[in-house]
């Protein structure tokens, strides 16, 4: 691994960028909502009516200060932070030699994953932006990482590429901007996130150094990983008290005290907007509470704290505390819960309801908090207090979430920006829904490949329920019953049949391998001896999470070798993520590894591997040191 350089600097004529393909340093062009930057005067430029100052915080690292230089309120679109046009560079960058990776803003985000710049890709359209960071490999190898930097503005951070002809086949260059949609008061200064590029040999490289950015700025508090169970993959909506007891005991009879967190998902409310137990909890949340710590665990609750029902009496009530529409309406939506409304964060009276509903949880017992859905809120464009940004709305929840709870809970963030949450929870989901089919294999695996770089980094990542149940692994049902649909190319939600044993392993190794939570969704006394087995070999994360090390260079669209270096072994995770056998070309030379491997499920030597993995298949070999 070679060190990554720093890429950017201010000149006098403002921002310069310095890529692995050119030269000399390239200047940027700078505007705010569309008025185009003048010139600069002592790191000074102005754009309309505003004025931008640039400063170097870090070497290597800028920040975009604006300024609203007019006497009265302003509103602030989107900041250009620094745009580097297709006729910028010489030569020109050509798209069919470039990878880009594209990175989503959040799990809901599942455009993620590495792509030809200009090409389509299941999930990532031919010019898709990326959330916070992006990096643009050469087919040589050497490559540049655009990304931001705590301490993150309220305005969420994109990049995005900039091609020269319509076809996306020819020149290309790239922009990095913030957007706010807010309003600004006079002589108010706005702050975008830190701006920070790194060159290199390996975008692999650059991913890891950032995370190291991310730590060495903000150095986050690092919880314990969480190891336990939820209602959620098998039950659903249908779970009841009793069948998470039964979970309970089932789990302390197949692992022991290794499973902590109990945790109880959607279907025990009395409605969303009422953080109550409903009839399927007829003993109440204290009593599930009280239950689940004399079996030696931890109780844990999901929550969808920003979504009420509209035929919920707090909609009724407090009908000026939801978010609404440009027009002044209300914004609803249609759940499969019902039609929702999105509380307006910006109200006190309503931090302060969160801060209730969040304080009763937390004194009836629980101590894992699994908050949902809060990125349902950006839906809405008017808020009572407009100063605030799009990045901002999210964190004011989660700051009176986690004050309420306290220090002590493990809160994780399920579905919320990234850019919303940093410094506030213990975990983020980084995955989509994971359901027992090889399409969401798929999807997750994607997101797994684009976001291993924040784990320990930015906080304990979240790869959802680690399921093996199926035909191969456990008693029906696997689920409750779903419409049967063909699996169409490239994956797809709930279609094609459920896992066999071969596709759970792959699965398994692949959450693993990750090094985050593991949270088990399986009904568990179904399981078989080979299933229960399965889940024991993972059931303790590992200690680093696996580097996908061929992200940048798959002739698959998925990265094909992970490897997780530990303290005293390597686990190598090989797949095959086509519907036919695909060739294994893994020397393990190559990569640092000696010795004879052994075969991770079953401890036997590996002297000889085979030329090829099947469909859907998975190899995991163990280097020990």
């Amino acid at each position: 691994m070679t060190v990554p350089a720093l890429a950017l600097d201010l000149a006098p004529a403002g921002l310069v960028l310095q890529t692995p393909w050119q030269a000399g340093p390239l200047p940027a062009e700078m505007a705010v909502d569309g008025h185009v930057a003048g010139v600069w005067q002592d790191g000074v430029a102005k754009a309309g009516i505003w004025q931008l100052a640039m400063a170097l915080v870090d070497p290597g690292c800028v920040q975009l200060r604006v300024t609203n230089t007019s006497g009265t309120s302003q509103r602030l679109g989107t900041v250009t932070v620094g745009r580097w046009r297709p006729g910028a560079f010489a030569p020109a960058l050509v798209a069919g030699e470039f990878r880009e990776f594209v990175h989503g803003g959040s799990f809901l985000a599942m455009a993620c994953g590495v792509k030809v710049v200009g090409r389509k890709l299941h999930g990532l359209d031919h010019v898709a932006p990326s959330s916070m960071i992006t990096v643009y490999q050469h087919d040589s190898g050497t490559a540049l990482l655009l990304g931001v930097l705590p301490p993150v503005a309220d305005g969420f951070a994109e990049f995005v590429t900039l091609h020269a002809e319509p076809h996306c086949d020819s020149a290309f260059g790239w922009e990095a901007r913030q957007v706010f949609e807010r309003t600004v008061g006079p002589g108010e200064t706005v702050a975008c996130s830190p701006f920070v590029a790194l060159t290199g040999t390996d975008g692999t490289d650059l991913l890891a150094e950032y995370g190291k950015l991310w730590r060495e700025q903000s150095a986050p508090s690092r919880k314990p990983l969480r190891i336990g169970w939820n209602s959620w993959d098998h039950r659903a909506g249908a779970v009841t008290r009793a069948s998470i007891d039964e979970n309970l005991a089932a789990g302390r009879q197949l692992f022991g005290d290794a499973l902590d967190v109990f945790c109880i998902d959607e279907g025990y409310e009395v409605q969303w907007g009422n953080w109550d137990a409903n009839a399927k909890f007829p003993e109440g949340l204290a009593d599930y509470c009280r239950h689940v710590k004399a079996c030696g665990g931890t109780p844990g609750i999901w929550t969808a704290p920003l979504l009420a029902n509209t035929y919920n009496p707090l909609y009724f009530e407090h009908p000026d505390w939801f978010a609404c529409r440009a027009d002044g309406q209300v914004v609803i939506e249609s759940f499969s819960y019902g039609p929702m409304a999105f509380l307006d964060v910006t109200k006190p009276e309503v931090i302060e309801h969160l801060r209730g509903v969040f304080r009763r949880l937390k004194e009836a017992g629980f101590a894992y908090f699994k908050v949902d859905f809060s990125h349902c809120i950006l839906k809405a464009t008017r808020f009572a207090d407009p100063s605030v940004g799009r990045a901002a709305l999210i964190r004011r929840a989660f700051a009176a979430i986690r004050e309420s709870i306290g220090d002590d809970a493990y809160l994780l963030s399920c579905g919320s920006p990234f850019e919303s949450v940093h410094g506030l929870v213990d975990a983020v989901r980084t995955t989509g829904d994971i359901h027992i089919f090889w399409g969401h294999i798929l999807i997750n695996a994607a997101m797994l490949a684009a976001r291993w770089w924040m784990h320990g980094n930015l906080w304990n990542i979240d790869p959802d329920f680690l399921v093996v149940r199926g035909p191969e692994t456990a008693d029906p049902p696997y689920g409750r019953r779903q419409v049967v649909t063909p699996m169409p190319p490239n994956g797809g939600w709930v279609a094609g049949r459920e896992f066999n044993e071969g596709e759970a392993r792959a699965y398994a190794l692949l959450i693993h391998l990750s090094g985050g939570d593991v949270i088990l969704g399986d009904h568990l006394p179904a399981l078989w001896p080979n299933g229960v087995e399965m889940l024991r070999r993972v059931l303790q994360p590992r200690s680093t999470p696996a580097v996908p090390v061929d992200l940048f260079t798959s002739e698959q669209d998925l990265p094909r070798i992970w490897i997780s270096r530990g303290t005293e072994d390597t686990l190598v995770g090989l797949f095959n993520w086509l519907d036919k056998p695909a060739r294994l070309d893994f020397v393990s030379a190559d990569w640092g590894l000696a010795g004879t491997p052994t075969d991770f499920w079953t401890d036997e030597p590996m002297a000889e591997l085979p030329s090829k993995l099947p469909r859907r298949g998975s190899l995991a070999l163990r280097f020990r040191h």
